[in-house]
């Protein structure tokens, strides 16, 4: 069996409250059936692979416009570091 040693990565979420209710909720309803303590990261990554199994073009037919959805906007400019795109282009080359 191969494992890899993959890395956790810390990111700053904005989140709607909505959603992180749901995500708690799932949180919860994963620790029962785990039956131990699980952090919000992996109910995260448990709607993330559900999500991320669609194509993109579905993905992108939910997305809203900026009208409907302004509050992206009011966030202020993006700032990508090269060093987190050189580790999301590395964890996709182990895959």
């Amino acid at each position: 069996m191969n494992t890899i040693n993959t890395k956790l990565v810390r990111l700053n979420l904005h989140l709607r409250p909505d959603h992180l209710d749901r995500l708690t909720a799932l949180a919860r309803a994963l620790a029962k059936k785990k039956c131990r303590d699980t952090r919000l990261a992996e109910a995260i990554e448990l709607a993330l692979t559900a999500g991320l199994s669609w194509e993109d073009d579905d993905l992108l037919d939910l997305a809203r416009s900026d009208r409907e959805e302004p509050r992206w906007l009011a966030l202020g400019p993006i700032v990508r570091r090269p060093s987190a795109r050189s580790i999301l282009e590395a964890g996709r080359q182990q895959q």
